[in-house]
């Protein structure tokens, strides 16, 4: 085990919290009962009117640093005054309505220095109440890929190496309100490897509350605008040879008229044609990932 000293920490864990009575205290203990003991944890009140401010000045762990929002910035504009604030070589995501498994920070640690190429990993997680575990992407050229149709990163199994959010200015574009997470790790992909490790490392729980259900049909939209933007940046396509509703059905893996279905052949070989100029994406998975979308589409 790793022991705590007075230099600075190697990682910095970052947890908002707005109204987050119920489950913050069993978030909280996840972290504080971690193996690896060479953390700082960063929790940031986002203008909480429940008992959350209650349950963070009874903590008395050195580890533990409390900043306070005047208001209700917003969960992003959080992370991101947190993460400014962090000292660590990484910076471990975390929900306050989670679980993190004792193991996940020493294991994920030990995983980012074994591979100094990696600026983002993921983690898989087990759903609560379900039970269910996920299986996740773990090829990272295959992950890629597959962004271009949804974020298959659980965002608060996170672990980011901050030199490189440094050396390449990224933190979360808040213009993207729920759907920022999705945008920094597509982002990071242009950078370093951005990949997932088959570890459960999390508890994620499901609940009304949460932002990917009390705000689903809005994230949708900042969803689709990455989805859309990572054509222009990834691949070079102007605004006006990018058929939108045609993209977004395929991408979502949405029912599509069959007499759409040379609409959609030409331009998946769009797709394929723009990427053999780029090399953005490695040939073979982007085609095979494709062509998969085209069959259940149709």
């Amino acid at each position: 085990m790793i022991q705590f000293s007075t230099r600075p920490p190697s990682i910095s864990v970052v947890m908002p919290v707005y109204n987050g009575g119920q489950f913050l205290a069993e978030a909280i203990h996840s972290i504080l009962s971690q193996t690896f003991f060479d953390f700082e944890f960063i929790i940031i009140d986002d203008g909480s009117t429940d008992q959350t401010l209650e349950i963070l000045h009874s903590l008395k762990e050195k580890k533990v640093v409390v900043l306070k929002n005047d208001s209700n910035l917003g969960n992003y504009q959080s992370r991101n005054i947190g993460m400014g604030h962090a000292l660590g070589k990484y910076i471990c995501v975390m929900d306050a309505d989670d679980v993190s498994f004792p193991q996940r920070l020493e294991r994920q640690f030990a995983y980012m220095e074994a591979n100094p190429k990696v600026g983002i990993c993921g983690s898989f997680i087990q759903n609560i109440p379900s039970g269910g575990c996920p299986n996740f992407i773990t090829d990272g050229e295959l992950l890629k890929v597959a962004f271009l149709a949804n974020n298959y990163c659980a965002h608060p199994s996170l672990i980011l190496r901050k030199e490189f959010l440094n050396r390449f200015n990224l933190n979360y574009n808040e213009n993207y309100f729920y759907s920022a997470d999705f945008d920094l790790c597509a982002r990071g992909f242009r950078h370093f490897e951005v990949l997932n490790i088959p570890d459960v490392l999390l508890q994620y729980r499901r609940h009304s509350g949460q932002i990917s259900t009390a705000k689903f049909a809005e994230q949708q939209k900042y969803a689709d605008a990455i989805r859309v933007k990572q054509l222009k940046e990834n691949l070079g396509f102007k605004p006006e040879e990018i058929p939108i509703q045609l993209h977004l059905q395929l991408m979502k893996k949405e029912s599509i008229d069959a007499v759409k279905k040379k609409d959609a052949e030409q331009w998946i070989q769009a797709i394929i044609e723009k990427n053999f100029i780029r090399g953005y994406y490695e040939e073979h998975r982007l085609r095979s990932f494709l062509d998969s979308l085209l069959k259940v589409s149709f």
